[in-house]
This record gives C-alpha cells, structure tokens and sequence, in this order.
C-alpha cells in the first residue's frame, strides 16, 4: 500500500494546521480591585454613593472630579449605557482617590469589562450566582440586591454575602423593613437604593446595618447635561456637599 502524501493532501494538512489559532488571552485588570474590606471602609466613610447614568464618555472625568471635590469620594457607574466599561476605565486613569463601583452588573461578561477598566466593586439590582462567583474569582466585592427575608436567608447562607443592596428600597417599606431586619440579621449590612433623597437619607444612614445609601438626585441627567454643556459643574460640586452632610448628618 502506498501510503505516500499525496500534494492535495499536504496542502489540506498545512492549511488545516494553518487555520489553528493559540486561545486569545483575557487582558489581566489594569489595576486589581480594592480589598472587600478597605471598600466597605470607603463605602462607610463617604455614607453616600452616586448612582451614575454615564450618557456621554466626555462626562465621566468632569463628574467624578466635581463629585470628589463635593466631598463624595465613592461613585458607582452604572451599565445602563453603552459606554459604561469606558467610563469605570476614564475615572479610575484620570481621577485619583476615587473608588470606583460598577453597577446594575447582569453578567460575569459585565464583571471582567468593569474590573478590567479599574473597578472596585460590582453591584446588581438583585443576586446572581454565576456574577457572584465570577466577583468571587476575581477577588472583588460584590453587592447584589435583595428585598425579601428569604432572599436575605439565601444569599448570606448559600454565598456567605453579609454586605447586601436594598433596593428599591422605599418601594419595599424603606427604613421600617431594614429596622426590622436589624434584629433577625445582626451580622448583616445593607446599601439601600431607590427613593433616596436629600430629605430621607439620613433615616437610613442613621442606622447601625446600613453602611451607605445610594441615590442619584444630585447626580440626575438634567444636572449632568447642564454642566456638561455650559462646562460649568460646581452646581454638582454644590449638590454633592449637600447630599454628603445630609448622608453624615452634619
């Protein structure tokens, strides 16, 4: 039997061999993310964190810096837009001593593009296992939303979380539900969101399982595009003095 390679079949060989590619490799983080424990330290320090809807990329810098120098050295950047990964990746390269979160995270996609960027922590509007272990992996904290005492139960059991997102809070009876929840879970701490404002965040703040509160009144579209087009934004530096004394009660 000739078992000779025949030109065709050489060719098919070189070619199929050609077409083989190394795996590409994932980007390792820019920066690693901050400790879980120095994040709820910042978290805890700052008592409020800016819920940010990034619109325009050239918003990010300005608004982080005009937040910073409000007093309010913690924001979290949201993926409800599109540019979002590029946004964490801008304020953490160009604004110094800003911890910097992502949130409304669906995904463990979303978790490797926000700590790529620089991000310190994840949040989500509820629990995912599949983000959680992904956070998990990558060394960074990860805040997901809960309402319900069974969702406390689960997450905190099954996932060992004790830092959790309550949201929407005053959907869900606001300061009244985390009272109580004080009691059942003492080793428990909450970041309530939604339907916070300057005038009620202090009833949550006050509270000893509430670390911070998120909110986004001082950080709303209107304000952000105001400042953006006028390239004026010490109305949010205003804003952010405002809502960082109501946090701390000052």
């Amino acid at each position: 039997k000739n078992n000779a390679m025949t030109p065709r079949t050489s060719q098919a060989k070189a070619k199929a061999k050609a077409t083989i590619r190394p795996a590409r490799k994932t980007k390792p983080p820019s920066r690693k993310p901050a400790s879980a424990e120095d994040v709820i330290r910042r978290v805890t320090a700052c008592k409020v964190v800016p819920v940010v809807k990034i619109n325009a990329l050239a918003e990010a810098v300005p608004l982080a810096r005009a937040l910073k120098e409000g007093g309010i050295d913690v924001i979290e950047i949201t993926f409800r837009t599109a540019c979002a990964a590029e946004a964490i990746r801008e304020v953490c390269k160009s604004v110094e001593g800003v911890c910097v979160g992502a949130g409304t995270v669906l995904t463990p996609a979303q978790v490797d593009e926000a700590l790529a960027g620089g991000a310190d922590f994840i949040v989500s509007p509820g629990f995912d296992p599949a983000v959680a272990k992904r956070c998990r992996a990558q060394g960074a904290l990860y805040l997901p939303g809960v309402i319900t005492p069974t969702e406390v139960l689960m997450v905190t059991s099954g996932f060992k979380l004790k830092n959790l997102k309550f949201f929407p809070a005053s959907n869900f009876g606001g300061a009244g539900t985390l009272k109580s929840y004080a009691a059942v879970f003492p080793d428990v701490t909450f970041m309530p969101t939604g339907g916070v404002t300057e005038d009620n965040i202090r009833s949550f703040t006050s509270m000893p399982n509430v670390i911070a509160a998120g909110g986004s009144w001082f950080v709303s579209d209107d304000l952000v595009k105001k400042a953006a087009a006028s390239n004026d934004w010490s109305e949010i530096c205003s804003a952010a003095k405002r809502a960082a004394q109501a946090a701390r009660g000052t």
